[in-house]
């Protein structure tokens, strides 16, 4: 087990990721560089979990007071979403607070600032996705109805959900599921009677997927972010009409974490058409510096790009 200095607990077997050294050694540095971070901001280290001690998680004081965001206007984020929270939803603020490796509270200090700067997210929008049209709002861990028939009917939900202007009353939706410290791993197969009914209807309503899809995708890795892209197709096959074309999935992920990478590779060959999946690296998205004032670039840069 790793304790160096202020660092904490950091117990090699915690990451790893059998036959597969790559993911293995990023998920024990990510987890390092979580608590050095943390260890520099002078921070104690807390517990995960309950009753073991764990260097790449806050404690309790450390939490409470907001320490996972990295600037006024994320936390201003955070609290907004906290306020509001929504029907069926999975939000865990506890988690959100403590945990320097969950990949929310990285989402929140990727996208945070957009919440109350429109202008800012209108830039976003042209610099990463062509968006011409102005930005309306930024939402996190949203869904458009979470056990809504006329959606997946489950309690899937973006991460973070971008929206801007669309013809009429329409809005153009950019939802987003964000990785970071962790692996992907297959799911079971969803219930043939309660959930696939509507799960195959999205699919081939959307026509974009290859024959033989079921069995590239059902109970394998590639199944959530199926699962995740079902949600925006199923927006945009919405009879209300509240969801305008150029609406999308937004895949991101670091750049070291190779089993995603190799996920969205997979899931792209499983598409005949892929206008609405798309995949990028946190490293890509901050290169195109349009998300973060010079200061908030220079700290997430400093925290998860060292």
């Amino acid at each position: 087990m790793e304790h160096e200095a202020n660092l904490g607990p950091l117990k090699p077997e915690w990451d790893r990721v059998p036959h597969d050294s790559d993911m293995t050694e990023f998920r024990r540095a990510t987890r390092r560089q979580q608590a050095r971070w943390r260890s520099s901001e002078g921070h104690s280290y807390g517990e995960h979990p309950p009753g073991n001690p764990n260097g790449s998680t806050l404690d309790e004081t450390s939490a409470a007071a907001n320490a996972n965001f990295l600037s006024p206007k994320v936390v201003q984020a955070v609290e907004s979403r906290l306020r509001h929270p929504q029907k069926h939803q999975t939000l865990d603020s506890k988690r959100l607070r403590a945990n320097l490796l969950s990949s929310m509270p990285m989402c929140f200090n990727l996208f945070g600032e957009l919440h109350a700067d429109l202008a800012r997210l209108t830039a976003t929008g042209q610099a990463l996705w062509e968006i011409e049209t102005p930005g309306r709002e930024v939402l996190f861990e949203w869904s458009p109805g979470r056990i809504e028939p006329g959606y997946t009917k489950d309690r899937t939900a973006f991460d973070a959900a971008l929206f801007f202007e669309g013809p009429g009353e329409a809005k153009v939706a950019i939802g987003i599921e964000t990785k970071f410290h962790e692996r992907a791993a297959a799911e079971k197969r969803p219930d043939e009677s309660t959930r696939m009914p509507r799960y195959r209807e999205i699919t081939e309503t959307s026509g974009i997927f290859e024959p033989g899809w079921e069995a590239m995708i059902l109970g394998t890795p590639l199944q959530q972010i199926w699962r995740d892209h079902l949600l925006i197709l199923s927006m945009l096959q919405h009879p209300s009409g509240h969801w305008a074309t150029g609406s999308k999935y937004i895949l991101v992920y670091p750049e070291g974490n190779t089993d995603f990478a190799r996920l969205a590779r997979e899931y792209t060959a499983v598409l005949t058409d892929a206008e609405t999946f798309r995949s990028v690296t946190v490293e890509e998205l901050m290169a195109v510096d349009v998300l973060h004032d010079p200061g908030m670039r220079h700290r997430f840069q400093a925290r998860y790009m060292p």
